[in-house]
């Protein structure tokens, strides 16, 4: 995970390294401006990850997450398709219900209450999907509307890109099951929205009891859906050393979690920490997670 909170000349940089070294994916932030660094350089997550295609190889690159708190499904869908063929087919669709923070008002509409929110978000997503699947969509929702929208003329035709749906509560997991690919989550904070969310494993092993049975409901194999964790916790880091990440790897394989997300290491809060760290990860540690 990549902030996108530096200029492009150094950030590059970044994105370069963990094509480099092997990770299989890299994401950025999709903000307006974000909590931790109200008032400070904050850059856009569409143009960053067009630029960060041009700089990498074969790494994944995807949005964590992008929400409906200041998009439009058409415009975003063509937005989406755009950096899929930019990048080759390497980009992955990261969507969320978005929180309550500084984007949520930043159209100057008022916040919406936690129940529009979710149905927001679920005609979001049915919207993006509709238009990522066919060749020219009209839809006509409650919040959202598309009229002869020609997002993909080769809908059907091309691989869909992948799409990741983030969700703490049974509203997202119900989502990933019938629209993703696959599902995210951060763990759960102490306080929605002024507190950073911190994930474990006992968390997310609940979590995931409740997505399989979800997809039970829905009819679809949990095991075709991917698993991802973001671990960002600001307290036990996973990236304070080689084996503090080893362990975290290890501890949520065994629940069958098949995706782990850390911070790209900052010179300052947040995320702050040593990209030495990373480099031995990459090292002495991605082989055998490859081979397995």
């Amino acid at each position: 995970m990549i902030l996108p909170a530096i200029g492009w000349r150094e950030a590059q940089q970044c994105w370069r390294l963990v094509d480099e070294l092997g990770f299989a994916h890299a994401w950025t932030y999709d903000h307006i401006a974000w909590r931790d660094l109200i008032g400070r350089p904050w850059y856009a997550a569409v143009p960053t990850l067009a630029a960060a295609a041009q700089c990498t190889r074969r790494i994944q690159l995807g949005t964590l997450v992008a929400s409906p708190n200041f998009r439009h499904p058409v415009p975003f869908a063509k937005e989406a398709l755009t950096l899929s063929e930019i990048s080759g087919g390497r980009f992955v669709l990261g969507l969320g219900a978005g929180g309550s923070g500084v984007d949520a008002e930043v159209l100057g509409s008022p916040p919406w209450s936690p129940a529009e929110r979710r149905e927001r978000f679920v005609e979001f997503v049915e919207v993006v999907d509709q238009l990522l699947r066919e060749p020219c969509t009209t839809y006509a929702g409650r919040f959202y509307s598309a009229r002869r929208a020609w997002i993909d003329p080769d809908g059907g035709a091309r691989a869909r890109m992948p799409v990741m749906i983030a969700g703490s509560g049974p509203t997202g997991m119900r989502l990933a099951a019938r629209h993703g690919d696959g599902w995210v989550t951060h763990g759960v904070a102490a306080q929605r929205g002024r507190v950073a969310p911190e994930a474990t494993p006992e968390t997310v092993r609940r979590q995931l009891d409740a997505v399989a049975r979800i997809c039970a409901e829905e009819g679809r194999d949990p095991a075709t859906l991917r698993k991802l964790v973001l671990n960002v916790n600001r307290t036990h880091s996973p990236l304070a050393s080689v084996g503090a990440f080893t362990e975290t790897v290890e501890r949520y394989a065994r629940i069958g979690v098949t995706d782990l997300i850390v911070p790209f290491p900052r010179s300052e809060a947040p995320y702050q920490g040593d990209v030495r760290v990373l480099e031995q990860i990459a090292a002495d540690v991605l082989p055998a997670l490859t081979e397995d």
